[in-house]
Parts: structure tokens; sequence; C-alpha cells
């Protein structure tokens, strides 16, 4: 990689750290100036994160447009402030309760089927889309009251894959938020189009039910013909984020294998 500094590079975020700290450890960690990367992951959210360095930075505006597909698990039972683990979370009704209680798989298939094809989605007020010049999530923190207006965006596919109590480690981190509700985790996989947040999808899939939901966990597990296994690991080192060197080499993409990839999709 550092005779011909150009190309495209699979990395796995790690959850907690931005996409942007992804791309300065890796000009920092190869010495390459220009990378760019094809579609932000959100710092609470984990996986697939495609890079491009030297002349590949320019074809990452073909790969932005590629459908994106994702795990993901809905926290059923209550909303949050940010639509996500970070915020704070709503108190929980009698009538909010017993839509909970009373949820079943035809129940959420039903509601599922709202969210399939072609739907008008507002985005969260706590992500980067601009209004009047300014990120949505600074506005946002700063308590600024503003709204944003939906737009057009592609579901794919939504397949709920299981309905499940919480595990003890997911009960703890609701206890350390203050929660003593009830509340119930809907593992589900997301086939979506470029502009799909799914914390908003979460926020209106909780709403449907009636008993109001936020995003839990999030992993993206492809990006068009890309996946988790062309993936080279990034974790921490001596309080340094790294690139695996080995990983990366082996499965480093050139500009010629790019072009072949997205002509066989």
């Amino acid at each position: 990689m550092m005779e011909d500094p150009c190309g495209i590079a699979c990395v796995y975020k790690p959850r907690g750290v931005s996409s942007f700290a992804v791309t300065k450890a890796f000009r920092r960690q190869f010495s390459i100036r220009k990378v760019g990367h094809a579609g932000t992951l959100d710092p609470l959210a984990e996986g697939l994160l495609i890079l491009g360095f030297g002349r590949g930075t320019k074809a990452l505006s073909s790969l932005q447009g590629l459908k994106k597909t994702y795990r993901a698990v809905f926290l059923l039972g209550t909303e949050s402030s940010t639509e996500d683990g970070e915020g704070e979370l709503s108190f929980q009704t009698p009538k909010s309760l017993l839509s909970l209680r009373r949820l079943t798989y035809r129940s959420l298939e039903k509601a599922a089927e709202k969210f399939r094809g072609e739907v008008d989605q507002v985005p969260s007020r706590f992500s980067a889309v601009h209004f009047n010049g300014k990120r949505a999530y600074d506005l946002a923190r700063s308590g600024k009251d503003f709204e944003l207006e939906p737009r057009k965006v592609q579901i794919y596919s939504l397949k709920l894959l299981k309905l499940r109590r919480l595990s003890p480690r997911e009960k703890e981190k609701l206890l350390k938020k203050g929660w003593r509700g009830e509340a119930r985790a809907l593992e589900c996989q997301v086939c979506c189009s470029k502009g799909t947040y799914i914390r908003a999808l979460a926020r209106d899939f909780g709403r449907q039910l009636g008993c109001g939901a936020y995003l839990f966990w999030l992993q993206r597990t492809h990006i068009g013909p890309f996946s988790l296994k062309d993936c080279a690991e990034c974790r921490f080192e001596e309080r340094k984020l790294l690139i695996n060197e080995a990983q990366l080499k082996a499965k480093e993409i050139s500009l010629p294998s790019l072009c072949r990839r997205l002509e066989e999709k």
C-alpha cells in the first residue's frame, strides 16, 4: 500500500469513535494526506466504514449512493430524547405499557409494513442534516427550537428477526439511566437507501406500535457489494486508534478491482 498510496479500504469502525476519528487515524498511521470515507457512521454505531485514499477518494461519490444494510436492536417501551442510547428516556405511561404487553409478531409485522418501500422520514434532530446552514445536532444540543422537513427514503427490506426480553447487561444500562419500567428488545435487519436514519426509523416504528422505541444498538454490515468480511480491524492500543495493517494489506481494494466489483453487484 505504501508504494502506491491509492485505493479503497474497508475498516471495522468500533463503537464509541467517530468516522472522522477513523479517517484521521488512517491518515496518521499510513502517512497519507488525502483520505475520505463513503458515508458517516454515527459514533454509537459500529461496523463497515469504507475509506478512499489518494486517487481512491474520487471513487467515494459512486459508493455513497449504494444500498446499505444494518443489524439493529430497537428498544421498545420508551423513547429517547436523542433517539439513541445517549438521550434522556421518557416516562412510561399506562397506555404505552399496555401496548408493549400486547405486542405479537403479527402486530409487529403489521406495523413494519408501513415502513417498507418509499417512505417520508423526518431526520433525527441529532443528525448531521443541515438546517439554515448549521448542523441539526449542534442546534439540538444548544436547545434551539426547529423542525426538519420530511424527506423521501427507500427501505428495500425491513426484516424482524427476534422479539426478546432484555439481557442482564441491557437491563444494567437502563438501570444506570434511572429506568424502572418494562421494555423489550427487537432485533431486525434493514436494507435502505442513502440518507435513511435508522434512529428515526426506530422512533417512528415505536410510535406506530404505541409503546415508543429508540435505537439501542446498530451495526452496518454491507455497503453495496462490500461487507464485514472485507474489513480490517480498528482498535485502541495504548490510547491510540490503530488499524490492523496486515489485515488492511490483505483486504485492500485497488481501483481496477473496485470497478469490477461494482459492475458485478
